[in-house]
């Protein structure tokens, strides 16, 4: 299997390299990786690590130009401050990549070498599928040594390969094998208990799970590659308990899992890059045929965005924001197969067929509840209906809107569903108030602003109140635990105070839309005086 430089960079994650320039959408094939070295010449597909050369040398426009002659497929630099070569880089067709803070050279290497090895070791068929150099020969090998059934997962909780032996399995295990994936239920539980997950936390270390009713003891090892976890192996107790040998043969088996569970995560990342690009190009406008997606002959579309203080971003390569990403596909599967979940900044966006909405916001509920069992809070806005392809870019827009209004002045405290309904006048207001934002308040407020930081006042909150009751002041009294006549004898000094007309309906509109848009301080602990 050929690897592009697309595959390695979705494998690789955007913990290791960042781009600076892609080419061709990534597409050069690459063969191996070189480090820059005078004596060692480029060959055609090398990724060159330009060791001791900073991007912003003259040396480096060098360095690209010579590596587009020979063919490479990208030139990696130390990321810093200075911008690389990039124009020089464009002119010969050549990427440029620049290397993250934290990374060595010699990690690259060694990642970027188990990639392509484990890539290169090319599909298992039914044939060869017990050897011992495939994941399902692995696999076989491990029930033996270890004395137990056994399943490969990646980090998704997805079944790689299973190998059962003759060993007696327990109805948790059958439904994982049979599904393909770990059951939801114990996917919570064991997320809420913190027991089987604690792999991801103990490198080199097995976990034992037991205690559980219906559920046979697990020795459970994550197996992983440079400090990163690419999935874990799972082995059931049998009939035999399992002891300290068990525990180290299984230390080992992770050991030699991770070629396996590399190739594993290129062929799978290669897949989802592939759909995450047609989705982005729905949701941002470049429109690919929603057919591509498998969302052809829907009856519209809906975009979902989900966000929140603690919601991991889910293009980080994060242990955390992998899960929020397959759990949030999990759910929204459940409406339709093809559905595919976006990580874009700091929001999930989802792009589902158009269903009945109250339908939408049944499913949206539970995939929020899932992940607060995870310890964050996420809220999630729903889009208005799409026609088609060419107006799913303004549902995204409304959807980003809606979450910039939920986003305000903080987050809520539970899990929020805002639909373009339910937050209409929000969104009807929005442009006026992102016109004023950054604005100084008029003279009016202003005066009023500097009475109350001075006198220790809050008239202020007293006019916002009324003009929230459409100048009642009977309302506005039960609101703030006032007399009615104390009411007034504020609004009569407050209007004094600002120079304000609070019968003239421009002024009343013009003082409610600055007291919506712009920043207040906090009031000073009365309702005024």
């Amino acid at each position: 299997m050929m690897v592009t430089l697309g595959d390695l960079l979705a494998v690789l994650g955007a913990g290791q390299l960042e781009v600076e320039l892609l080419q061709r959408d990534g597409t050069a094939v690459v063969s191996d990786v070189a480090i820059l070295d005078p004596s060692d010449p480029v060959d055609r597909g090398h990724l060159v690590l330009a060791v001791g050369v900073d991007a912003g040398d003259p040396r480096a426009g060098e360095v690209v130009a010579d590596a587009a002659k020979a063919g490479a497929a990208a030139v990696v630099f130390r990321a810093t401050g200075r911008p690389g070569p990039a124009a020089l880089a464009r002119e010969h067709g050549i990427s440029l990549l620049r290397a993250k803070p934290g990374t060595s050279w010699t990690r690259l290497v060694t990642l970027v070498r188990s990639v392509l090895t484990a890539a290169t070791a090319g599909p298992e068929s039914p044939r060869d599928r017990t050897s011992p150099s495939t994941i399902y020969g692995l696999a076989d090998a491990i029930a033996v040594t270890v004395g137990g059934s056994v399943v490969l997962y990646d980090r998704a909780h997805r079944v790689v390969a299973y190998s059962v032996q003759g060993f007696e399995i327990d109805e948790v295990r059958r439904d994982t094998i049979l599904g393909r994936r770990t059951p939801d239920q114990w996917i919570e539980r064991f997320t809420t208990d913190q027991s089987a997950y604690e792999t991801f936390h103990r490198p080199d270390e097995v976990v034992r799970v037991d205690g559980y009713e219906n559920l046979s003891t697990r020795l459970r090892i994550a197996i992983r590659s440079e400090g990163e976890v690419l999935g874990e192996i799972s082995v059931a107790e049998g009939r035999q308990p399992l002891g300290a040998e068990a525990e180290a043969a299984l230390i080992r088996a992770a050991r030699l899992a991770v070629p396996h569970l590399l190739r594993h995560r290129l062929v799978e990342d290669a897949d989802r890059a592939a759909r995450m690009r047609l989705l982005r190009g729905l949701l941002y406008g470049d429109a690919p045929p929603a057919a591509d997606l498998g969302l052809g002959g829907k009856a519209g579309l809906v975009v979902i965005g989900f966000a929140g203080a603690d919601l991991p971003p889910g293009e980080g390569g994060s242990l955390a924001g992998e899960r929020v990403l397959h759990l949030l596909s999990l759910q929204m599967s459940s409406i339709d197969p093809a559905v595919g979940v976006l990580p874009s900044g700091s929001v999930y966006y989802a792009l589902v067929p158009a269903v009945d909405g109250d339908r939408v916001t049944r499913l949206v509920e539970p995939a929020l509840r899932h992940i607060r069992r995870m310890g964050i809070t996420a809220h999630a806005a729903i889009g208005p209906w799409a026609a088609g392809p060419g107006d799913v870019p303004a549902a995204r827009g409304v959807v980003d809107d809606l979450l910039d209004i939920l986003r305000r002045p903080g987050w809520p405290a539970a899990p929020t569903v805002a639909t373009a309904e339910s937050r209409w006048p929000d969104l009807a207001l929005l442009p006026v108030e992102r016109a004023l934002a950054g604005t100084a308040p008029c003279d009016q407020l202003r005066a009023l602003r500097d009475h109350d930081e001075l006198q220790k006042t809050d008239y202020i909150t007293t006019l916002r109140v009324f003009l929230d009751e459409f100048g009642s002041v009977s309302r506005t009294s039960e609101r703030l635990v006032l007399h009615p006549n104390t009411v007034r004898h504020r609004l009569e000094r407050l209007a004094g105070i600002a120079g304000l007309d609070l019968s003239d309906p421009a002024q009343r509109l013009a003082v409610m839309v600055q007291l919506r848009a712009l920043p207040w301080p906090a009031a000073p602990g009365g309702a005024g005086r």
